[in-house]
């Protein structure tokens, strides 16, 4: 199997990971304020919300932002379509640090919104998602 082969296995399997974390964060959001009075419940939601940004999300983000460089240097891939992808690569990134600055203020004060705020979260994540698959599905030969 050769290098692009390879780098492109490694890329689609991190963005699939990536990208089921961001549509997984807002519901482990949502679930905060009815934990807050239920240390325990609170403690072990804790755990599995850190545990899936640190854990999973964010090794699978570096490695899909690497692997997606080495992809785009190996496959000469540059050009308007290369941008949007970026751009949409970007926002990807820009919603997993404000998930990560969120899961933080979330610590501090767990009923800081209305569960339905965090769920209002999904939309970013599943308009970001849908355009990365379009842009990859359109992309030129």
């Amino acid at each position: 199997m050769n290098a692009y082969i390879s780098f492109k296995l490694i890329h689609i399997a991190t963005i699939v990971i990536w990208a089921a974390g961001l549509l997984y964060l807002p519901g482990l959001f949502a679930a905060h304020p009815g934990r807050a009075d239920d240390e325990k419940a609170f403690k072990r939601l804790r755990h599995q919300t850190r545990l899936v940004y640190v854990g999973l999300m964010s090794p699978a983000a570096v490695i899909a932002v690497f692997s997606g460089t080495v992809l785009v240097f190996l496959a000469a891939t540059l050009g308007g379509w290369m941008v949007l992808k970026l751009f949409a690569v970007t926002g990807m990134v820009m919603l997993h640090v404000y998930m990560g600055r969120l899961m933080g203020l979330l610590l501090e004060n767990p009923k800081l919104r209305r569960p339905s705020a965090h769920l209002m979260l999904l939309a970013p994540g599943v308009i970001l998602i849908v355009l990365v698959i379009t842009l990859v599905s359109w992309k030129p030969v």
